[in-house]
């Protein structure tokens, strides 16, 4: 795995599915859950078409999966190469804790987050009856609780591997 064209595909596609996955949490929480609890059940063919036809869930666990695997492969070269050293040390250290802060956030959001989401979004089921105002409100508050965990580890997550080598 010390090949460098491995090293640098790697690199590239933790940091910037990093960026991306931590950005679209960011406009999911902060932009597009207001705007959908300011409409109501008016949000709901937007909803429907974001989460639906876009599959933004969809997308954000992509990203997630292939960030925290390219970080994970990053984790495991680094122990290969010092026996186990790195773990120990203080960049090493960081990095775990930032690593397990993510892989978190990866957990939550996918059992918490993305189902609250596709039920919101999908198209309604054939026979299924259309939610009630009561269960959008309770599957709208478990959606914006669980993008508000993931976006709080995933900062947390970013701010220790960002400042891992300095530590």
């Amino acid at each position: 795995m010390d090949n460098s064209i491995v090293l640098f595909l790697l690199r590239a596609i933790h940091v910037v599915g990093g960026v991306l996955w931590v950005g679209g949490v960011v406009i999911v929480a902060f932009f597009l859950l207001p705007a959908t609890q300011a409409l109501g059940p008016a949000a709901q063919p937007m909803m429907q078409f974001i989460m639906g036809r876009r599959k933004l869930s969809v997308y954000l666990m992509i990203l997630g999966i292939l960030t925290t695997l390219a970080g994970v492969l990053l984790m495991v070269r680094n122990i290969s190469l010092t026996d186990g050293a790195w773990t120990r040390s203080p960049m090493g250290i960081g990095i775990s804790v930032g690593a397990a802060a993510a892989i978190l956030a990866l957990v939550v959001g996918m059992t918490v987050s993305a189902p609250a989401a596709r039920r919101l979004g999908g198209p309604p089921r054939p026979g299924a009856t259309p939610l009630t105002d009561a269960e959008r409100a309770g599957l709208m508050r478990r959606l914006a609780l669980g993008t508000r965990a993931v976006l709080v580890l995933l900062a947390i997550a970013a701010v220790l591997m960002a400042t891992a080598r300095y530590f």
